[in-house]
């Protein structure tokens, strides 16, 4: 079935206005960052030998093992049980270890020196025209921690709003969410003729840099050190790091704005598998109709599959496409974001 972007953004015939997007580690790949098997590989293989004998512990301690091959149990996976063990054996070892899979995971990050920017600059570029001159605020929900959507934007000349407010030393400000650029004309204030992004990171950047205590938006280069960078390890149960600043402000904005300013919610790269954003952002506002939300992966993700019996629900993979509760043939190749892109 061939997939067009009136099929995907039905309110695309008249304004981007409403429109939001959540990406993940897909729509970084193209750029030069690692996919979960590559971060996976790279994290464990970076680990000292008394290091790993530690991991390879808590593996046997549920009858488990890692296996490089297959990338499994994923990074994900590893932290929630080292966490796991940490917590139920008080082993200081563990303690170290959650630690060092943090410092590793940031590492490879910032590995990533020169990343390939042409697609989201492609994108941002392709919004912006679509704004025709009009005030327009697009909202985009990521789980990434690289700056990408940042460096393109400016390269593009998109305004993005990302809650920080400064010159070189930005702070965390969270009400810049609600603001509205533009000029007072006598009595009347008019907004900017122009596309403004709000940009939530839900899992925090390895820009975000916490100093004694308060929340700075600073270059990733510029940031000494790892434990003080505003990061959620990669975890399947992250629920509790999003419940301390910033990361509950934000998955508060997005809650507040499915629904409201953000009723078609487009979806690429992201894999579904946060249990938090599935159950207690994605899938209320689904069930109230409040949203609809059409999803681009290569492979239909497990985590929609609580999705599938609702109306306002789409997906695009490699095999199929899903609308309307029915599954059609062929899929299509837009989860790609190097073709995602040109859809705009």
């Amino acid at each position: 079935m061939s997939l067009d972007l009136a099929t995907i953004l039905p309110n695309i015939t008249h304004s981007l206005e409403g429109t939001g997007f959540l990406f993940g580690a897909g729509t970084s790949f193209e750029a030069g960052y690692p996919m979960m098997d590559g971060i996976t590989r790279k994290v464990v293989g970076a680990l000292k030998p008394g290091e790993r004998i530690v991991l390879d512990e808590v593996l046997k301690a549920i009858g488990s093992a890692y296996i490089d091959g297959d990338a499994k149990p994923n990074i994900e996976e590893l932290a929630d049980l080292v966490i796991a063990h940490a917590i139920n054996s008080n082993d200081a070892r563990c303690v170290a270890l959650e630690t060092k899979l943090r410092e590793l995971v940031v590492q490879e990050i910032l590995t990533v020196k020169n990343p390939v920017l042409d697609n989201h600059i492609q994108f941002f570029r392709a919004l912006s025209k679509r704004t025709f001159g009009r005030p327009c605020t697009v909202w985009i929900f990521t789980t990434n921690y690289d700056v990408l959507f940042e460096l393109a934007a400016a390269k593009a000349g998109v305004l993005v709003e990302n809650g920080f407010s400064g010159c070189t030393e930005r702070f965390f400000n969270p009400g810049q969410f609600k603001a509205t650029s533009g000029e007072i004309a006598g009595n009347r204030f008019i907004p900017n003729n122009q596309l403004t992004v709000k940009l939530i990171k839900l899992h925090g950047s390895v820009s975000w840099a916490n100093d004694a205590g308060q929340l700075f938006e600073r270059h990733p280069d510029a940031i000494t050190g790892f434990a003080n960078r505003i990061m959620v390890l990669p975890r399947r149960k992250k629920v509790m790091e999003t419940l301390v600043p910033p990361h509950d402000t934000l998955i508060t904005y997005m809650n507040n704005v499915l629904g409201n300013q953000c009723k078609y919610l487009l979806c690429c790269g992201f894999s579904f598998g946060d249990e938090h954003i599935n159950q207690h952002l994605v899938l209320p506002a689904l069930t109230s109709g409040r949203i609809r939300l059409f999803s681009l992966n290569e492979f239909e993700p497990v985590g929609v599959s609580a999705f599938k019996n609702l109306p306002s629900f789409g997906g695009g993979y490699s095999n199929e496409v899903f609308i309307g509760g029915k599954a059609a043939t062929p899929g299509t190749d837009l989860w790609k974001f190097s073709q995602f892109v040109k859809l705009f």
